[in-house]
């Protein structure tokens, strides 16, 4: 009876240990899965992040740009009206 009970004990722990095993390879693939998945989620998202914020600044860069020639050619529209005014009123006036 005592070699049945050490046989059955003994048969359990084998089964035990390659069941914890079994379950720990499971718990570290886990582990791995999620990480990796974590890893690449936040570095697309940072990619994606530092796109955007790249292209807003170009968008920025070059309306500013363009911006700045509007402003520029309507100041230099604006003297050009006025010096043609002021040229004019510089002209002699005829006495009436």
């Amino acid at each position: 009876m005592k070699n049945i009970l050490n046989i059955f004990l003994g048969s359990f722990f084998v089964i035990f240990a390659q069941s914890c095993a079994s379950v720990g390879a499971v718990i570290d693939g886990g582990k791995e899965l999620v990480t990796n998945t974590v890893d690449v989620a936040v570095g697309t998202t940072s990619k994606v992040v530092t796109s955007v914020a790249e292209d807003a600044a170009s968008i920025t860069q070059t309306t500013l740009e363009v911006g700045a020639g509007v402003v520029e050619a309507v100041s230099d529209e604006i003297d050009k009206q006025t010096d043609e005014l002021q040229e004019d009123s510089k002209e002699p006036q005829e006495k009436k």
